[in-house]
């Protein structure tokens, strides 16, 4: 018997499972699975719709920050050494056990931030230093002295009657033919944003200490002076603060 299609017309039984067929197809977009039960029969099975999942992308896997580790005063020094090396400077222009503190004061670094931490600081922008007030009297600087300058050590410091009270802090001194006038002086005045007129190079925060025009003075620590006494920024404002006029500067 046929199927009515309208009016007139008729589907076999083998039409009307052939219609099932692409009925099925076209309502599961070609997902959904077919069988005929039976040869001949008008019975049509019609399985529920598989789901297939699509393959999910691995994920990128993201760099990791990079781990802090502890960073030695060895390390430290090797990079300030190789870097005064490079300039054509003397090994031991500046205290690099100093510039190692000033570094690690800084709190825990990743290796990869040390060196550009070591440059800043050589270039005159460390921290200054906490005073050391565990550091001996120095029998060449008396306790009368305001301020000290060790200039074989290339180190400098703040004290009252004989104990530190700031510092000691990195330093460069005289290059060879300007040397460091050694001896006891006085502090004579301080101009705040100085410059040199011979050598055309800025001096902020100098406090001049000799007739001759030697001062402590912002400088760079990578490099000498001629006579001055290089102090890194932090450093040169607290000399310019502490020190009057008047007060006993010894350079031994």
């Amino acid at each position: 018997m046929g199927l009515p299609l309208g009016r007139n017309s008729t589907v076999s039984s083998g039409g009307r499972s052939r219609l099932a067929l692409l009925l099925a197809a076209a309502l599961a977009g070609g997902a959904l699975a077919c069988s005929v039960v039976g040869s001949g029969s008008s019975t049509v099975s019609i399985s529920e719709p598989r789901v297939i999942s699509a393959p999910v992308a691995a994920l990128p896997v993201l760099p990791e920050r990079p781990a802090f580790t502890v960073v030695d005063a060895a390390m430290i020094r090797s990079i300030a050494q190789l870097a005064l090396v490079e300039q054509g400077q003397p090994a031991d222009l500046t205290d690099t056990d100093l510039v190692a503190r000033d570094v690690l004061a800084g709190g825990p670094l990743a290796v990869a931030d040390v060196r550009h931490k070591t440059y800043e600081i050589l270039s005159g922008f460390g921290p200054g230093g906490p005073f050391d007030p565990s550091m001996p009297p120095r029998p060449e600087c008396p306790p009368a002295a305001r301020a000290c300058i060790d200039v074989g050590g290339k180190r400098a410091w703040l004290q009252d009657g004989g104990r530190i009270t700031y510092g000691p802090v990195p330093i460069t001194t005289g290059k060879p033919g300007f040397e460091t006038t050694l001896g006891s002086h006085r502090v004579l005045r301080h101009v705040r944003h100085d410059h040199s007129r011979i050598f055309d190079s800025p001096m902020p925060y100098s406090t001049y200490f000799t007739t001759s025009g030697m001062a402590f003075h912002e400088g760079r620590l990578d490099e000498p002076s001629h006579g001055c006494i290089h102090l890194g920024h932090h450093a040169a404002a607290q000399f310019f603060d502490q020190l009057r006029v008047g007060d006993e500067v010894v350079a031994f």
